[in-house]
């Protein structure tokens, strides 16, 4: 189903992006780690690749190409935030959460877009990992006694990430190009 599929993995570096690579490649595929904390080395699968900016992005995909010839699937599973994430609403700035918001889910559409470009001569598929706070609002209970406090603007990147992978479903499954998204719970 995989077989010498070239996938791109955003964050393929952290705790769910380690696992989708590895399923990808244990499939046939060729899972690409794309992501900040790794040096390139395409051979072994591994690009360097910061998603915060579109010239980041850019360059990543330029590197694929130019190394496999074509890209079948993203994932789009990297989570950049700034220092402060996880601050109380109250005192959530303004600055932390445009950079949050952008980082987070405008990455998300770039990549996104500059992955379609190549996918419309053949094809592909596209997976969002977004969140079942996306869906569904935050139940604090669960994070009592621990030192996490779900973010505010999570919740709406998430919500506008799945609305986002509707938006590509049917925009471009007629183009042969699948959209989905994922929402885990706690992980």
């Amino acid at each position: 189903m995989l077989k010498d599929k070239i996938i791109i993995v955003t964050g393929g570096n952290g705790l769910l992006g380690k696992q989708i690579v590895t399923d990808i490649n244990s499939k046939g595929g060729v899972g690409i780690c794309a992501d900040i904390s790794v040096e390139t080395d395409l051979a072994k699968g591994m690009l360097q690749c910061d998603i915060t900016g579109l010239d980041g992005i850019k360059q990543a995909i330029e590197n694929i190409i130019n190394h496999f010839g074509r890209i079948d699937g993203l994932v789009n599973n990297a989570y950049p935030r700034t220092k402060d994430w996880g601050v109380d609403f109250e005192e959530l700035t303004e600055e932390s959460l445009y950079k949050n918001v952008n980082w987070q889910m405008n990455s998300y559409i770039l990549f996104c877009q500059q992955v379609i470009k190549h996918m419309k001569s053949n094809g592909g598929a596209i997976v969002n990992i977004a969140s079942i706070y996306g869906v569904v609002g935050n139940d604090f209970g669960i994070y009592e006694g621990t030192n996490i406090n779900p973010p505010a603007p999570y919740s709406a990147i998430k919500g506008g990430l799945i609305n986002f992978t509707r938006f590509l479903a049917s925009k471009y499954g007629k183009e042969n190009i699948r959209a989905n998204v994922v929402s885990p719970g706690g992980i």
